[in-house]
C-alpha cells in the first residue's frame, strides 16, 4: 500500500513540476527582446502553406479578381505573381571612366575579383560594372580607408593545429605548408604575400607549418612538397593546392573562389525564387530569417559574397540569379526591376535592394556590418538568463525538483518506518518480558506443587513407619 501511494505521488509531481517549469521557460523567452523574431508581414508567408481563408484574405487585400471555387494551385500561383521590392531613391553612381587604374584595381580587390597585371582600363571597368554598382559615396569611402593591414600569420604545429582552426570557426584559413628544405622549393614569398594581401580583404586567416619541425605531421598528411591548405568551415573535405614550379597565382585565387562558394545556391526559375527558402517564409519562426540574392552576369559569385556565405552559413541563405539566362531576366522583370547587378535582402518584413542607402557598399566589410546589424533584430544578443538555457529547460527543472521531492519523501517515509519499527520493537520487548514472567511463575507453581507432593509422600511414609513400630511393640 505504501509503495503504491509513493508511486502515485511521484508521478503527479513529475507532471506538475514539468508543467510549471515549461511555463517559466516560455515566460523568460517571450520577453520584448525576442518579439521581433516572430513578427512577420502577411504577404511574406508562403501561399503554399496558407489556409484557404488566409489565401482568400491575401488576394482580397491585393484587389485580385478570382473565383473562390477555382483550383487551389491556381490561387497559389496568383498569390505568388506579386513580390514587391521596397522602392528607394537610386544612388548617385561614380564615373568609372575618370578613375585611375589603381583605383579600379582597389575596387576589384575590395570585392574579391581577380584580374591580370596587364589588364586594360576597359577590362577593369567591365569587371567592376559586372560585380556591382559603385556610388560616389563608396568611392570616397574607399579612398579614405585605403588598403587593409595584411593579417598576421599563425604558427601551426601538431598540438595547436585543430585547436586554432576551431578557435576561428567562422573564418576561412589558408595555410602555407613549408616542405623540408632539402626536398622542395618554397612557395615564392612575394607570391605568398600578394595572395595574403588580396585575401585579407575577405577576412581570411593565415598560417604556416614548417615540415622541418613537424616531420610526423607532414609525413602523415603526405606534405612532401610546398602546399597551400585551405580550411573552409562547414565543409567536410578541405582542399590542398600543391605548389609546383609552374604555379599560377591567378589560377590559385580562382580555385579558392570556386571552393568557398558552396553555400551559394543558383536560383534558376520563378518557382524556386517564390519558394519558402527565398522570397517567402513557411512561418514566423523560420530558422533562416534573412536571405541574400545577387542578380549578376557573373558565372561565379564575387568572393566577398562567397566569404560571407561561409561566415553566415547557419543564419543566412545566399542565392544567385544568372542574368545571362532568359529565366533569370524573367525573374527580374516580374520583380519590376530594370538594372543589375542587383543585391536583394529578403526579411520577414519585406524585400529591399541593398546598395541604395548610405553605408551600403558592395564590399565584404560593409555587407558584413549590414548583416550583423540586421541579424540582431532576429537573433538578439543573449542576456544573462538566456545563457542559463540548459538550466531553464523544463525537463531538467522538473527532474531536479522531482528528484529533490523523492529524496525528501523517502527520508520522511524512512523516518516514519524507523519510528514504527522502534515502537514495534518496544512492544515486542514488553511482550517478551511478560512471556518470561509467565514462564517463571509457572515454573515456581510447578516447583511448589512438586514440593508439596514430596512433602505429602514423606508424611505418608513417616506415618506408615510409626504405625509399623507401634504394632511391633504390642
Amino acid at each position: 500500500m505504501l509503495e503504491t501511494i509513493k508511486t502515485y505521488v511521484i508521478s503527479y509531481d513529475v507532471l506538475l513540476y514539468i508543467f510549471l517549469s515549461r511555463a517559466v521557460y516560455l515566460m523568460v523567452y517571450s520577453t520584448d527582446e525576442n518579439i521581433v523574431e516572430n513578427k512577420i508581414s502577411s504577404d511574406r508567408l508562403d501561399p503554399d502553406y496558407l489556409t484557404n481563408k488566409q489565401l482568400f484574405s491575401l488576394l482580397d487585400s491585393r484587389g485580385e479578381v478570382y473565383r473562390r471555387s477555382a483550383d487551389r494551385s491556381r490561387l497559389v500561383t496568383l498569390a505568388k505573381t506579386k513580390v514587391n521590392v521596397e522602392e528607394s531613391t537610386p544612388p548617385i553612381l561614380a564615373d568609372l571612366e575618370s578613375l585611375t587604374i589603381s583605383d579600379l584595381k582597389h575596387l576589384l580587390n575590395q570585392r574579391g575579383i581577380m584580374y591580370y597585371k596587364r589588364s586594360t582600363r576597359h577590362d577593369l571597368i567591365g569587371a567592376v560594372n559586372i560585380s556591382g554598382p559603385v556610388t560616389t559615396e563608396a568611392l570616397a569611402h574607399m579612398k579614405r580607408i585605403g588598403e587593409p593591414t595584411i593579417g598576421p600569420v599563425h604558427e601551426f604545429n601538431a598540438f595547436n593545429f585543430m585547436k586554432t582552426l576551431e578557435k576561428y570557426n567562422d573564418s576561412i584559413f589558408l595555410l602555407n605548408i613549408l616542405p623540408p628544405r632539402l626536398k622542395s622549393s618554397y612557395f615564392n614569398e612575394s607570391s605568398w604575400n600578394a595572395l595574403r594581401r588580396k585575401l585579407t580583404y575577405m577576412d581570411f586567416k593565415f598560417g604556416e607549418l614548417d615540415c622541418d619541425f613537424e616531420k610526423r605531421t607532414c609525413l602523415t598528411q603526405k606534405w612532401n612538397i610546398s602546399t597551400l591548405f585551405l580550411y573552409t568551415p562547414g565543409k567536410k573535405i578541405n582542399r590542398e593546392y600543391p605548389i609546383r614550379d609552374d604555379y599560377n597565382l591567378h589560377s590559385i585565387f580562382s580555385d579558392i573562389q570556386k571552393e568557398i562558394n558552396y553555400k551559394i545556391s543558383i536560383i534558376s526559375s520563378w518557382d524556386i525564387f517564390t519558394s519558402s527558402k527565398w522570397a517567402f517564409y513557411h512561418g514566423p519562426k523560420d530558422k533562416i530569417a534573412v536571405r541574400i540574392i545577387l542578380f549578376t552576369n557573373m558565372t561565379v559569385p564575387p568572393m566577398f559574397l562567397s566569404s560571407l556565405s561561409v561566415k553566415y552559413r547557419d543564419k543566412v541563405n545566399f542565392g544567385m540569379v544568372n542574368m545571362a539566362s532568359h529565366k533569370g531576366r524573367n525573374i527580374l522583370k516580374k520583380l519590376k526591376q530594370k538594372y543589375w547587378p542587383l543585391l536583394l535582402v529578403v526579411t520577414k518584413q519585406g524585400i529591399l535592394a541593398y546598395g541604395k542607402l548610405p553605408g551600403e557598399y558592395f564590399t565584404y566589410r560593409e555587407l558584413d556590418f549590414f548583416l550583423s546589424t540586421l541579424l540582431q533584430d532576429f537573433q538578439p544578443l543573449e542576456t544573462w538568463y538566456h545563457k542559463l538555457s540548459i538550466f531553464l529547460d523544463p525537463t531538467m527543472i522538473g527532474l531536479l525538483i522531482v528528484r529533490l521531492l523523492v529524496s525528501l519523501l523517502k527520508s520522511r517515509i524512512g523516518i516514519k518506518e524507523e519510528k514504527t519499527k522502534s515502537r514495534y520493537n518496544i512492544v515486542q520487548d514488553v511482550d517478551d518480558d511478560d512471556d518470561d514472567d509467565d514462564d517463571s511463575m509457572e515454573s515456581r507453581i510447578h516447583e511448589a506443587g512438586q514440593k508439596l507432593i514430596i512433602d505429602q509422600q514423606a508424611v505418608k511414609l513417616l506415618l506408615e513407619e510409626l504405625l509399623r513400630r507401634r504394632n511391633n511393640t504390642q
